[in-house]
């Protein structure tokens, strides 16, 4: 879809492309007015999809200039979906200081939305996760978010969203997958399992399926929506099971991250992977039920929250939790 910046015409003598176009076409001219690298250009608009929680745009400015707008969905932040919109805004900007997030020309928070750099790379699909070239080197890039990124400004923990969840779930009534509630207890029994090794808190991603990872030629990851300060095998995890990494897999990672393998952490990461992915199918049963409006157009999101129940529930039944439990354990006793 092609625009003119000036916001008295934006979007309204174009064709229209989409049900986003038409959705966004008013937010559209508001970014055009607003974002002084936008402002009084002509833009051509082309929508990005495989985002699940916002809606993004291309922007290709006269001149040549690119760009990326995302339109932060106020319905995430209003159900606690996700982590508040200005502490996505906040963590951000210090992911694009660290290099390895999409530098923020502009944040708008009023619309709300972020003016990003754009990447010219190629976005990974869920089979590139698990290819052997790329596990050490997105290990290596969460190492680098890890240590380069400043400070996030919010502190997020799994155990937070699922209590969230849960209680979202209660007040609304709401439609779970089956027997999803029934081992609870044995996610209980993870998350203290997690809290004895625990490393100190980082600046993390928290979301790293495969449409927020990127290859320019180095190894980008965008999107901060569950961002903030966190354990660092919670993004290791949660990339191992997005990826569906095998135990080798998983050691492939960590030994990337850390520069060598470290039994107790490695145990920590596949069982947080685990509780994302049981946390995750909450997620969906949340945004299927409660957003008037879903952001990716057609998406199923019950069957979403579906299958990653389906994952979890085969590795909580799987007789390697319980020496993955007591691995991520080991020592613990003696600190």
């Amino acid at each position: 879809m092609t625009a003119a910046s000036d916001p008295g015409t934006a979007a309204a003598s174009q064709p229209v492309a989409s049900a986003a176009d038409r959705r966004f076409a008013s937010q559209m001219a508001q970014v055009a007015a607003a974002a002084g690298l936008l402002r009084g250009r002509r833009l051509e608009w082309r929508q990005l999809f495989g985002g699940l929680a916002h809606v993004t745009y291309a922007v290709s400015a006269d001149g040549g200039d690119r760009y990326v707008v995302k339109f932060l969905t106020q319905e995430m932040d209003d159900f606690g979906l996700m982590i508040p919109i200005g502490d996505l805004i906040a963590n951000t900007v210090a992911a694009g200081a660290s290099g390895v997030g999409a530098r923020v020309v502009q944040s708008l928070p009023d619309i709300p939305a972020l003016v990003l750099e754009y990447i010219d790379g190629r976005t990974l699909d869920t089979p590139d996760l698990a290819r052997p070239d790329y596990i050490p080197r997105i290990g290596r890039a969460i190492r680098d978010l890890h240590v380069k990124a400043p400070p996030m400004r919010n502190t997020t923990v799994i155990w937070k969203f699922l209590d969230d969840y849960l209680a979202l779930i209660d007040q609304h009534a709401l439609a779970c997958p089956p027997g999803i509630r029934d081992w609870l207890p044995t996610i209980r029994r993870i998350q203290a399992a997690l809290a004895l090794n625990a490393l100190p808190a980082v600046p993390s991603n928290n979301d790293l399926l495969a449409k927020n990872i990127m290859d320019d030629g180095r190894i980008r990851i965008i999107d901060y929506d569950f961002s903030g300060m966190n354990d660092p095998m919670f993004d290791v995890g949660d990339l191992a099971m997005e990826g569906d990494y095998d135990p080798d897999q998983i050691r492939t990672a960590c030994t990337a991250y850390f520069g060598s393998h470290d039994p107790v952490q490695y145990a920590r990461a596949s069982l947080f992977g685990i509780a994302a992915q049981y946390t995750w199918s909450l997620l969906f049963v949340g945004m299927n039920a409660l957003l008037t409006d879903s952001p990716a157009e057609g998406f199923d999101y019950w069957q979403e929250a579906s299958s990653r129940w389906d994952w979890t529930r085969a590795r909580l039944a799987d007789p390697s939790l319980e020496p993955l439990i007591a691995a991520a354990s080991a020592g613990a006793h003696s600190q």
